[in-house]
């Protein structure tokens, strides 16, 4: 069965609802709406439509501009790397939440998946290998591999864990119903972090969400809190990333999540995909 087929299939219907979202695709730093749960899900026929680009567009290079193939560059640190496509300051992200598929516009929207679904996405031809880094003037630093990087993805699964990142991301184990997982990231709410100021007050709504339910926010456990901030290219000691177990937190929540979706590098985070594909930021948590 090809990729597409894989998504036409397994696509599920969505009734698609009326929108009060104001578009604002002209700036570059706006989401579709000021608010996110403005945005409606897409129709069972649009959200196929983007799911079988998603994975159509690895054929293609970047959807969002002629990416080169990628130079040997040193690594940079996990947190830094991709940090203006993980906090929204990219230089494409005002196609986010947009769903243009081949120069057709599906109108700004959710797009309802799973976990086993976004496993299924490939990653850019032209990205850097699976378990090396993006070098930090490479295309991808500031580009997004469309349509999987501009789709606003909402998914149910089983926050099975979760941590406070020395980078200031709460970092998630997503399951899914079929028990494999994938990341979740929240940044830190704040805007020395996030200076997008859409981004900021969405991020901020999941991250008192899941504060609130946990009954207090997620503390530092395998770094110490003054060693928290934003990421910069000497901050990080190099190296594999040590064990995370005994730093997890248990949450065992299920929830639906919608956020962005988004390539990372794997190297050694608990819950990592096996093509390393993450929600990040997330920007809604509604517990179920």
């Amino acid at each position: 069965m090809s990729w597409t087929s894989f998504f036409l299939r397994s696509g599920r219907s969505s009734g698609k609802k009326e929108s009060n979202a104001v578009l604002t695709a002209g700036k570059d730093l706006d989401m579709p709406t000021n608010n996110l749960h403005e945005l409606p899900e897409l129709d069972a026929e649009s959200t196929m439509m983007v799911k079988a680009a998603a994975v159509e567009s690895v054929q293609a290079g970047s959807a969002t501009g002629a990416a080169p193939a990628p130079a040997p560059a040193p690594g940079e640190h996990p947190g830094v790397e991709r940090w203006p496509v993980k906090t929204g300051t990219d230089a494409d992200v005002h196609s986010v939440g947009q769903n243009s598929v081949k120069g057709k516009s599906l109108g700004a929207g959710v797009v309802p998946t799973t976990v086993e679904e976004m496993l299924a996405l490939p990653r850019a031809s032209n990205m850097p290998a699976l378990h090396s880094s993006f070098p930090l003037n490479s295309f991808y630093q500031n580009r997004r591999f469309a349509p999987t990087e501009t789709t606003i993805w909402k998914l149910t699964v089983t926050i099975t864990e979760g941590k406070l990142e020395q980078d200031g991301d709460y970092h998630l184990v997503l399951k899914g119903k079929s028990g494999k997982t994938m990341i979740g990231e929240i940044p830190n709410p704040d805007p020395a972090y996030v200076k997008n100021p859409q981004w900021l007050a969405q991020i901020k709504q999941a991250r008192q969400a899941l504060d609130q339910k946990l009954g207090h926010p997620m503390t530092a456990v395998d770094f110490k809190p003054e060693e928290m901030g934003v990421p910069t290219a000497d901050r990080f000691a190099k190296g594999p990333a040590k064990d995370e177990t005994a730093a997890m937190t248990n949450i065992n929540l299920q929830a639906t999540i919608t956020g962005v979706g988004f390539f990372d590098s794997s190297h050694g985070q608990t819950g990592v995909a096996p093509n390393a594909i993450e929600l990040h930021p997330i920007f809604s948590i509604e517990f179920v």
